[in-house]
């Protein structure tokens, strides 16, 4: 049979060539089945998906095969199928090589831990199919196997794959007795731009250092803050110290000359650091920018009013103003993910997360702990469905001091201090929720503490497990089990979304419910989120007017 190059083959050929090709016919039936499924979870006809691995690797790793229906096992044996029917339209590199190792790759690699040995198996068998020895191997043959993983082969995160090979290799090179002399760099994850403490002058630190005293309210100072600054406040505040040192050592400014703040924050050194930023926002302000040209001018405002006349101080205050970027409402990124949340079948398939984890790791047959983590998650998610809490707050959730039983019903309730707004908390959980935070508690929890704590969600040394650990995982199983890009952050909107579709109008609850004190906030955030459901709303006023009127002249005579 004849087809168009591979560069323009699509999926609808990729069918015809299985119906063309000399395997059984239950194969047959298998290799189309799995092509026609990826379409369908693709949306889009078999015709107009081409035969580009790995256009169609990072499609498909967007699918959340659970949500669809599918086990994890029935995913990877359709995945599998996909390669081998696009095998007959073009070469593929399989998911799993069986190429015999050549003799001196497998002495070396005899000498390797098991861990490493693994992760280079690939690699080896690729070099030694293509008869390339330790003594022949090349930098840019691994660079072939690199081209490989990531045009020829379906598996999925193929640059996170070449990134552990490499580490592997490079460890190996010259502690592992006739190891080829190569080493390859590897990519950073992420450009370091902001510089270490100890990078930076001692003096500078312990000047900042009793800037951020000042903040925390610890010098009990005329001038001090009204309101001592949070931990993550503190947090925050030190990182923008360093952001802005950071910048004037890139700009040129030599670090010894960065004693104190006010070597840092003189009028000119203020522009410097801002134009920095600029620079990386492509000239344009952002939340970033905007927020640091706000701190530094009133560090310079209260902690240099000696050094600075009210002039200069002036120049501060209007560069910040003309920075700044004021919260008008709810963010693009965040309004495209709720906007999954306008279909009713993705919203029933949000809601029932939680009993719906319950029932698979009920009927798992895993490992406890791993059954005890997707419980923890089911626990997590029906939280904050109840009661939408911020993350810091969730993550440190204490099994006698926040959940409080009054009777028969349970509460979740955190006081002022502990939240970011100072606005104390106090939710009554509904029942399901109890039952599967109960469920979690009694049966899963214990197989998850290392040494005793009160944590509903324990960590290591008997603390709290970390936001940092926490919130990806809330995000995975989310995105598995329903295809959502939901962070922690979002449950709170999707919340007040879902409350606002309901009740058009209502801000005052969601102002209450998610602790905000100003109903302004609440208007501003979520008066877009509404929009289709009054539309909604609107449309079937004006129709229904419409068809009284034209009752009204059918009436006359």
């Amino acid at each position: 049979m004849t087809i168009p190059n591979a560069s323009r083959a699509t999926l609808s050929h990729v069918i015809a060539l299985i119906s063309c090709a000399e395997i059984s016919d239950r194969q047959k039936q298998d290799l189309r089945s799995a092509v026609n499924t990826v379409a369908k979870l693709l949306g889009a006809d078999p015709a107009n998906i081409a035969v580009d691995p790995a256009a169609l690797r990072r499609r498909i790793e967007q699918i959340a095969p659970v949500a669809h229906g599918l086990s994890r096992g029935r995913w990877n044996n359709i995945r599998s199928l996909l390669g081998k029917a696009l095998a007959l339209a073009r070469p593929m590199m399989p998911g799993r090589s069986v190429e015999p190792l050549l003799p001196e790759w497998q002495v070396l690699v005899t000498a390797l831990p098991f861990s490493r040995r693994v992760r280079l198996l690939p690699l080896l068998r690729f070099l030694s199919g293509r008869s390339i020895g330790p003594v022949g191997v090349t930098r840019a043959d691994l660079e072939n196997y690199r081209e490989a993983i990531v045009a020829d082969r379906l598996r999925k995160d193929p640059e996170k794959t070449w990134d552990s090979l490499l580490w592997c290799w490079n460890s190996c090179f010259g502690k592992i007795e006739g190891w080829p002399p190569i080493e390859i760099k590897r990519k950073a994850k992420r450009e370091v731009y902001v510089l270490r403490w100890s990078q930076l002058p001692i003096p500078l630190k312990q000047d900042v250092d009793r800037y951020l005293c000042r903040l925390a309210g610890a010098d009990l100072t005329d001038d001090g803050p009204v309101r001592a600054a949070r931990p993550a406040t503190l947090h925050r505040r030190e990182y923008q110290f360093r952001m802005a040192a950071s910048a004037l050592v890139h700009k040129g400014i030599e670090p010894q000359g960065l004693q104190s703040i006010a070597d840092m924050l003189s009028f000119e050194c203020y522009q410097t650091i801002l134009r920095f930023y600029l620079d990386r926002h492509g000239g344009q302000t952002s939340p970033q920018v905007s927020q640091l040209a706000g701190f530094l001018k009133d560090v310079a405002r209260h902690w240099l009013k000696k050094e600075l006349d009210e002039t200069t101080l002036d120049r501060f205050r209007k560069i910040a103003s003309r920075l700044a970027m004021p919260r008008t409402g709810m963010t693009a990124k965040n309004r495209d993910r709720l906007r999954p949340f306008d279909d009713p079948a993705m919203v029933a398939a949000f809601l029932e997360l939680p009993h719906r984890i319950r029932r698979e790791v009920e009927a798992d047959k895993r490992h406890p702990k791993r059954k005890a983590v997707l419980a923890q998650m089911a626990a997590a998610i029906a939280i904050l469905q109840a009661a939408p809490i911020r993350l810091r707050n969730l993550t440190d959730l204490d099994l006698h001091k926040h959940l409080v039983a009054r009777g028969k019903r349970l509460y979740l309730t955190i006081k002022e201090a502990e939240t970011k707004n100072r606005e104390p908390i106090d939710f009554e959980l509904p029942l399901e929720t109890v039952d599967v935070v109960a469920w979690y508690v009694r049966e899963y929890r214990p197989l998850l503490l290392k040494e005793p704590t009160d944590a509903l969600f324990p960590g290591k040394a008997g603390m709290a497990k970390s936001s940092s650990a926490l919130a990806p995982q809330i995000s995975k199983t989310v995105s598995k089990y329903t295809g959502l890009k939901v962070n922690v952050h979002l449950f709170r909107h999707a919340g007040g979304k879902l409350f606002l579709d309901a009740r058009p109008g209502q801000y005052e609850v969601v102002r209450r419910v998610l602790g905000h004190r100003s109903i302004a906030t609440t208007t501003s955030i979520y008066t877009g989120a509404e929009t289709r459901t009054a539309g909604k709303h609107f449309a079937a006023v004006i129709a229904e007017r419409r068809r009284s009127l034209q009752d009204q002249r059918s009436a006359k005579p």
